[in-house]
């Protein structure tokens, strides 16, 4: 079913072919059942054709999830000017000039719809944030998301068409009429009472950092989190702390199921403790706003508790396993969440490597075997999610084992009084020395993780991880796994192939990168980037300004560079694979009598280009996206006329010239 829901991402496959590719394999299913079950030693046939079943619903579930196929979605209705009638969904992290919302639309011009956008309103502080289930009404524009532009950038608007978001809006106060009308609904519910949670926080002297870490760790809300904590809590391995996940859940659970446990001792007691545990781990994941990382973790945890209460650790795998599908089955776009993939591999890491690390070695002293289990429990989740986290986020913590050794055995009673702080400040009954403990509680947990994201001989960054070395790093830890439950000459065999297949790769990615040479010109706003790859090198050709660049950064990791090369002065003219290429910036100085093959034109230089294409019989010229838009227009139709290549980055991203 998943390599159904990815191959439904990649194949352009309509409504009515999903029907009829679910119609068939259902038949072939039906006939090859039958036919096996007349068989006293079964082929293979039955297995196939269950495969190839769940194949098509991975397919064709794939299909009928996606938003804009269906006839009343708002992009079939859109027009040069529109009207629309809006609700908020979520409060998302705000930008330095507008508050950002999840949004649906419920009505455009007129015309009954449906929808999810992103609402981007201009900041004013003379205005309240809107609130998740307010109405409201507006004319303004809806345009594109941007995709990346420049190589190995990150996607955003990818990331957000996975979240079925295919529209944005930008607009002000000013354009918009807030309705009477609010939709009440259980997020909007929870909205509500975890504003007032929030406000009586403040109210008792709660705020900055220890506010915001509250948010995030009992209420799933990160929008306060800033850049500088968010980086100390990644760089020390704890940013599963700040969003509510399997740990937290999992820890409540454990919490509940200790308060409940006397309900064994009455008949039929283990089932009324499941299903309290059920309905209070749900009851919290509404009010942590039922976001897709706490409906994940719930979901899971839920099915845990059914497996804890069989008893039986193959049931625990498998009832693991009928969570994803229960999940995937009622949103198929969830496999593309990060998250999604992390905490359930994670989970399974724990189920069946935790044991083998921790039957390594038996301590007799239970003090040392109770901070040996939390070290067997982390390295086993470490172990799960570490190719995963070295592809997305190209860093790994070397102290991810102290951290969580300090942090999580304090975490049971940190949450465990936060929910207490979540039911006094809803009452407005708050004493202020349990809000005085608890602050200090959370400065101290802050204070910790500033010390070890400061051990920066222990982080390791910028680590380039490519697709094939996430999937064969996995295989060989299938295969070691595998090996550990039976040695054998076969099984060992297995492990050295997937190693020397992991080695071939990593050879030949160096290889690659080697024999590989760019010119490049990046998409960049503010400032020129343009640089020079010879293999594992970089030469940067604009101005030093650009080292510390976001977009620099990420081309650097994806492209393996090892040595980083700037010059005190920009180059301007300079020989590639022996073409001429010239730039010219804001100054708008170059020689008339030479002849040139490439010109990049960047800072919007004031020049008279048809000149400049008589005099320097260019073959292309390219204008980066540091330049105004009327000069590129300009540019453009100059370039037209004189039937001349002309590259503007802005539209077709960067200029990448391989050699």
């Amino acid at each position: 079913m998943l390599v159904g829901i990815v191959a439904g991402n990649y194949l352009n496959i309509s409504i009515a072919m999903s029907w009829m590719l679910l119609g068939i394999s259902f038949s072939i299913l039906l006939v090859v059942y039958f036919i096996s079950k007349r068989l006293f030693n079964p082929k293979f046939y039955f297995a196939f054709a269950t495969f190839l079943m769940f194949l098509t619903i991975g397919i064709s579930r794939f299909n009928f999830s996606k938003e804009n196929l269906r006839n009343n979605h708002y992009t079939h209705f859109l027009k040069q000017k529109n009207t629309l009638v809006v609700a908020i969904n979520k409060v998302l992290k705000p930008s330095k000039n507008y508050q950002k919302y999840a949004a649906e639309i419920l009505q455009i011009n007129k015309q009954s719809s449906f929808g999810k956008v992103l609402l981007n309103v201009k900041k004013d502080s003379l205005k309240k944030s809107l609130q998740v289930g307010q109405f409201i009404f507006t004319d303004a524009d809806l345009t594109n998301i941007e995709a990346a532009k420049n190589p190995f950038q990150f996607d955003y608007k990818e990331y957000l068409e996975k979240k079925q978001i295919y529209k944005q809006i930008y607009t002000d106060t000013k354009n918009i009429i807030l309705l009477p009308k609010r939709r009440h609904s259980l997020k909007s519910v929870a909205a509500r009472v975890r504003l007032r949670v929030i406000k009586n926080l403040e109210k008792k002297g709660l705020n900055g950092n220890e506010l915001a870490v509250v948010k995030a760790l009992l209420l799933g809300e990160r929008t306060e989190i800033t850049s500088n904590l968010r980086q100390n809590y990644a760089a020390a391995g704890a940013m599963h702390i700040l969003a509510i996940s399997g740990l937290h859940i999992g820890i409540i659970m454990l919490l509940i199921s200790y308060v409940l446990k006397p309900l064994e001792l009455f008949k039929k007691g283990k089932i009324l403790k499941l299903i309290l545990i059920v309905l209070f781990l749900w009851l919290y994941a509404i009010l942590a706003g039922l976001s897709p990382s706490v409906v994940r973790a719930t979901t899971m945890f839920t099915a845990i508790s059914f497996g804890l209460f069989l008893n039986r650790k193959t049931e625990l795998i498998n009832v693991l396993a009928l969570s994803a599908i229960i999940l995937l089955l009622i949103n198929p776009f969830y496999i593309f969440d990060v998250g999604f993939k992390m905490s359930y591999l994670a989970v399974l890491a724990i189920v069946l490597i935790q044991p083998k690390i921790a039957g390594l070695w038996q301590p007799k002293l239970k003090f040392i075997h109770y901070f040996w289990q939390l070290i067997s429990v982390s390295a086993a989740a470490q172990i799960g999610v570490l190719p995963l986290s070295l592809y997305y986020f190209h860093q790994f913590p070397g102290l991810f084992f102290l951290t969580n050794i300090i942090i999580i055995p304090f975490l049971g009673i940190v949450l465990g009084l936060g929910l207490l702080l979540i039911l006094f400040a809803y009452f407005n009954e708050l004493p202020n020395i349990f809000v005085a403990v608890y602050q200090y509680i959370i400065y101290n947990l802050n204070q910790f993780i500033t010390w070890i994201a400061h051990q920066e001989s222990f982080l390791f960054r910028n680590i380039s991880f490519s697709l094939a070395l996430l999937l064969i790093s996995y295989l060989v830890i299938l295969a070691i796994y595998n090996w550990s439950n039976k040695q054998s000459f076969k099984r060992t065999i297995i492990v050295c192939l997937t190693i020397l297949v992991l080695q071939s790769v990593i050879f030949y990615e160096k290889y690659h990168t080697n024999k590989t040479n760019e010119f490049i010109v990046f998409n960049t706003y503010k400032k020129p980037l343009i640089t020079l790859k010879k293999g594992a090198n970089l030469h940067i050709i604009s101005t030093n300004d650009s080292l510390n660049d976001y977009t620099l950064t990420a081309y650097k990791i994806g492209a393996q560079i090892h040595k980083t090369k700037s010059y005190k002065k920009p180059l301007n003219l300079f020989l590639i694979n022996n073409k001429r290429v010239l730039i010219i910036d804001k100054v708008g100085i170059y020689k008339p009598l030479l002849k040139v093959d490439i010109v990049v034109l960047t800072q919007s230089p004031k020049i008279n280009l048809e000149r400049l294409i008589q005099q320097l019989k260019p073959k292309e010229i390219i204008a980066d996206g540091s330049n105004y838009s009327s000069f590129i227009k300009q540019w453009q139709n100059t370039c037209n006329k004189a039937h001349l290549k002309f590259y503007n980055t802005n539209k077709k991203g960067a200029f990448i010239y391989k050699f």
